[in-house]
């Protein structure tokens, strides 16, 4: 295998080493907050955990392995932290690094909820937090659409802040998955939609589910087209580490439309991948999107802005470790057990 490079060393160790201390501190605020407002609790984990984390991340992803990020289309132009569904098109697991750089640049870091696959809330130690936090975990098949929209009416009754992330292809675009290919193709076929070679069929029930439950909740509706650009100039689907050492540039096309436009328009999202395969294959000709954004835009500015305060928070947080070996012995047990107790708990958690 290859060689793991010491900033990916570093990377590994801030953030399994942190991961019990942000859950202790997640714990605690839930329980104080037990009597209050859930929105009351929501505020603080996002503001105490959340946030600083997602930033703290993006101190290493972004900040040190000096990957240049280019913007181009409609990007906004300053900082507007607004309720917002976006949507991507889903090529690699890399892809939460660019949501978490854009929320974190548009001041949405402790606001980010995913759609995410029903198996992740099960990863040890974070799947918890993740649940808790609000991210909505979806089963294949839709057959859990009822829970989903009742968590999303909860969602709008508690007015709880949010950046819904969607990757409406269902799974990641891999070339080489035929399986995958011939499934979206025959979906596209059924639906009156092209068969693409850049990206799969958007699956269009999630989006609608949030559109429908979520309308009035939301601002805008934020629509982007990522590329990686390796090290040689080629096209890349790269894995957390591989971004590291292998990605050059991350080129991301933006347009923006409101919810009342989408809710207008029901094939908007059919509209919107059709134009990512166009732009898709013109960049593999080109190695560039169409529209350069304007200079002064939200990833003009320096990472480190927004990620020195929340590197030092999360170091703070993790002293007791260094001083204290009762908090090491606490922090060992907590990667022991918590993991056993989300196996046990698993037929239970739906």
């Amino acid at each position: 295998g290859s060689k793991e490079s010491p900033l990916s060393s570093g990377i590994n160790a801030e953030y399994g080493g942190s991961g019990p201390c942000y859950l202790w501190l997640w714990f605690s605020i839930r329980l104080l907050t037990l009597p209050c407002p859930k929105r009351l609790y929501h505020k603080l984990e996002q503001f105490l955990c959340w946030g600083p984390y997602q930033r703290m991340c993006m101190f290493f992803m972004e900040g040190l392995s000096g990957v240049k990020f280019k913007a181009y289309g409609d990007v906004p132009l300053k900082k507007d932290p607004v309720n917002a569904l976006l949507v991507a098109n889903h090529q690699c697991v890399s892809d939460w690094i660019i949501v978490d750089s854009f929320a974190m640049r548009l001041g949405n870091a402790g606001y980010i909820h995913f759609f995410a696959k029903n198996a992740l809330k099960y990863v040890p130690l974070f799947g918890i937090y993740w649940h808790q936090h609000g991210l909505i975990f979806v089963k294949r098949g839709n057959n859990n659409i009822k829970f989903i929209r009742q968590q999303l009416k909860d969602k709008k009754k508690n007015n709880i802040p949010m950046l819904m992330t969607l990757f409406p292809e269902g799974t990641r675009f891999n070339p080489n998955n035929q399986t995958a290919l011939e499934k979206s193709h025959a979906y596209a076929r059924s639906m009156d939609f092209p068969e693409c070679t850049k990206v799969l069929t958007p699956r269009v029930t999630g989006a609608n589910v949030f559109i429908e439950e979520l309308g009035d909740h939301l601002k805008k509706i934020f629509d982007l087209t990522i590329a990686y650009e390796g090290i040689n100039g080629e096209m890349i689907r790269p894995d957390t580490l591989e971004f590291l050492d292998k990605v050059k540039t991350v080129h991301i096309h933006f347009q923006q439309m409101t919810v009342e436009e989408a809710a207008k328009n029901k094939t908007w999202l059919f509209d919107s991948f059709k134009k990512k395969e166009e732009i898709l294959v013109e960049f593999e000709k080109t190695g560039s999107f169409p529209n350069p954004a304007e200079e002064n835009n939200i990833y003009s500015w320096s990472v480190y802005r927004e990620t020195l305060i929340p590197l030092l928070y999360t170091v703070l947080l993790c002293s007791p470790l260094v001083f204290s070996k009762k908090a090491r012995n606490a922090w060992l047990q907590t990667v022991l057990i918590v993991p056993i107790l989300q196996l046990l708990a698993k037929p239970l958690w739906k």
